[in-house]
């Protein structure tokens, strides 16, 4: 367990995935979802995306996050968040990328950290900027979601950036 100013974060339980599934599906949220797309090897020894749950103060889970080293760049991740709209806006999103940044960083040995985050998702975005994330790359027409083609932005932060620990 991980814990944070307002949530912990915990390995996925098996309890855990039909709510996740529920909070996933929600037509907004998946408005803003990227999947990453992990499945580059049929090794055994996959580099694959961890997944944690996302529990807020009073033990409800919220959503999940994810992280994963780069198959090339030892100490590079890249991240992912979701969490459930009814759940926007209370700084859960905030707190949980703070609190798995400050563990990629301290424990993990991270040197960089980056994300992607469809350009019309501006919460996300802003919620990104308070946590030290820069916006770096955009990656025009990028994804195709309900009949149009969004640009993504990829976001980055190293650990001598770290300005919140």
């Amino acid at each position: 367990m991980i814990k944070g100013k307002k949530i912990y974060l915990r390995d996925v339980e098996r309890k855990d995935i039909i709510i996740l599934y529920r909070l996933f599906n929600e037509n907004i949220v998946k408005r803003y979802s990227i999947i990453p797309n992990d499945i580059q090897s049929n090794d055994e020894g996959a580099n694959l995306r961890k997944a944690l749950s996302i529990l807020n103060d009073k033990d409800i889970l919220i959503g999940f996050i994810t992280y994963k080293e780069s198959n090339c760049h030892i100490g590079v991740y890249s991240i992912g968040i979701t969490i459930g709209s009814s759940y926007w806006g209370h700084k859960y999103g905030e707190d949980a990328i703070k609190t798995l940044l400050a563990y990629l960083f301290m424990k993990l040995n991270a040197i960089r950290v980056e994300l992607e985050v469809i350009s019309t998702n501006l919460r996300a975005i802003n919620c990104y900027k308070k946590c030290g994330l820069i916006e770096e790359v955009i990656k025009r027409n990028n994804v195709y979601i309900d009949g149009e083609y969004l640009d993504t932005i990829i976001m980055g932060i190293l650990r001598e950036e770290l300005i919140y620990i």
